[in-house]
């Protein structure tokens, strides 16, 4: 039987059948038994059971609680039944159907909360202790909640543990969620070729799934776990349209990193369809910002603002501080490119405040780089030196060579303006290193456009040049809003180079 569908075990004991249980080993809970192999709890462990059993029957949150203290009841009964090893009744809260917008088990509604903490927490003591079903369920948990943490080596190996489970037993379903966590842990982290092929990977076992679903009517009972996958909120809806819906928006992510534009609003009208048709408002929240950055990139800035209008007004159905981040980095995207500053610096300001709050430090560098490119676009070099330093060593410390590379070009940029050239090429050459490493065109452009600004203050213009056509090489001026400021930035600072040269000559002239 589904636990979600009776009441939990545990709210039904009385005082005596509490001093008279034990448990089995694998942490199933048995009255009044006299077999020999079962665990009999000691009086400590009594005291747990009792403290569980309070927590689920007596503890009544606040109407106006927060979400946190919602839930607290289950995860506190959830932490002494762990001290039990009373694992099976652990898995009954896992499933418990929370009374929210979407009705969801517990341990998915804990990942759209936000509350990653407390979602490792419930899941991770159950690893290995039922069947491989719910090592999957947990393992696609666990990788989920570090991806949202920004711990991203942790999170892939919780997902390469979770695709090899599912291969070894066959489990398609519980392949497709790995893949798919994968490309989303891998695109947040940077590596978008990388996470565009595993989303691919992920498609094509969707793809399989569903050919053998119209292939036959029947077949194998299915586990509770995999219910819980099967149906997930959306009724009798398979989970594949809602998973091939968030794949759909990710490759539209994905592929605006990979400046290609018109694949990404390609995908993203694909996920507005099916989140449409299946009413997934988180998806379509994604695809929505992920279509306006394409557009704008696209210089189709009417398109853009009308698909954040759109992601606007569904603000209400919307809490999760990621959600807002992604509106303000898209509202900033569009307004830098609209030549906008003063409205694309309240928007990093603000994305730096939240997410310095929740500790989303791939955010926080984002911001600080956002930031600090308005101030160099200002000519206010302190405060462009003080954001770009701050992001490098975020970047350092959590290991993001695409936010590292981005700001050692920065700083290569804003030395070479000073003058200080051995700096700006030794910082150039360090950032062209890593966009070559990781082959990001973007970053290889930027980096190579510094580097030919860096040998233009020396005076080699031949050098200098060859860099700035590498950097058009690799970054077309023509594609995209973000390579367009990038011209920009250059022009400014030829005609800059410019007038400091004639004021060299005028001054030759007048001695």
């Amino acid at each position: 039987m589904n636990v979600s569908d009776r009441e939990l075990q545990l709210k039904t004991f009385t005082e005596t059948e509490i001093l008279n249980c034990c448990f089995t080993a694998t942490g199933q809970l048995v009255l009044d038994s006299a077999n020999d192999l079962d665990r009999q709890p000691t009086l400590h462990q009594k005291a747990h059971f009792r403290a569980a059993i309070y927590w689920l029957k007596h503890y009544q949150p606040d109407r106006q609680a927060s979400q946190l203290e919602q839930v607290r009841g289950y995860l506190e009964a959830a932490y002494h039944l762990g001290q039990l090893e009373a694992w099976d009744l652990i898995r009954q809260i896992l499933f418990v159907r929370l009374d929210s917008d979407r009705n969801l088990p517990l341990h998915q509604q804990l990942g759209i909360w936000g509350l990653y903490r407390e979602q490792i927490d419930l899941c991770q003591p159950l690893l290995g202790k039922a069947n491989h079903e719910l090592d999957c369920l947990c393992l696609n948990n666990l990788g989920y909640a570090y991806t949202h943490l920004c711990q991203y080596q942790t999170a892939v190996s919780h997902y390469q543990r979770l695709l090899q489970l599912a291969t070894e037993n066959h489990n398609a379903e519980a392949q497709a969620k790995a893949l798919g966590g994968l490309g989303l842990c891998y695109g947040n982290w940077g590596q978008y070729q990388t996470a565009w092929n595993y989303c691919q990977q992920q498609l094509q076992v969707l793809d399989r799934i569903d050919e053998s679903r119209s292939s036959t009517k029947s077949g194998n009972a299915i586990s509770v776990e995999s219910l819980e996958w099967e149906q997930d909120s959306y009724g009798e809806c398979p989970s594949t349209a809602v998973e091939r819906g968030q794949t759909f928006a990710t490759l539209g992510y994905l592929e605006i990193h990979l400046r290609r534009y018109r694949k990404a609003i390609y995908y993203c009208q694909q996920a507005l369809a099916i989140a449409h048709t299946i009413n997934d408002t988180q998806t379509q929240w994604y695809a929505l910002g992920r279509l306006a950055v394409a557009n704008a990139q696209l210089g189709k800035r009417q398109k853009a603002l009308d698909a954040l209008q759109q992601q606007y007004q569904q603000r209400h159905q919307n809490r999760n501080c990621r959600q807002v981040s992604a509106v303000l980095v898209n509202l900033g995207l569009v307004y830098c490119y609209q030549r906008n500053f003063q409205a694309a610096i309240n928007c990093g300001q603000e994305l730096l405040e939240i997410n310095q709050q929740n500790g989303d430090i791939s955010a926080q560098c984002y911001a600080l780089l956002t930031l600090a490119f308005i101030h160099i676009w200002q000519d206010e070099v302190q405060l462009a030196m003080e954001k770009t330093r701050q992001c490098l060593s975020l970047a350092r410390q959590f290991n993001y060579p695409h936010h590292e590379s981005q700001s050692l070009s920065q700083f290569s940029y804003l030395h070479s303006a000073m003058g200080e050239i051995p700096q700006a090429i030794d910082y150039g050459e360090q950032a062209l290193a890593i966009a070559q490493n990781v082959n990001n065109s973007l970053f290889k452009g930027i980096a190579l456009a510094v580097l030919g600004l860096a040998y233009l203050e020396t005076g080699k213009f031949v050098h200098s040049l060859r860099f700035i056509v590498a950097s058009f090489i690799a970054l077309p001026p023509w594609r995209g809003g973000d390579s367009k400021l990038l011209l920009a930035l250059i022009i400014k600072r030829f005609f800059k180079y410019l007038l400091k040269l004639s004021f060299i000559h005028l001054n030759k002239f007048i001695e």
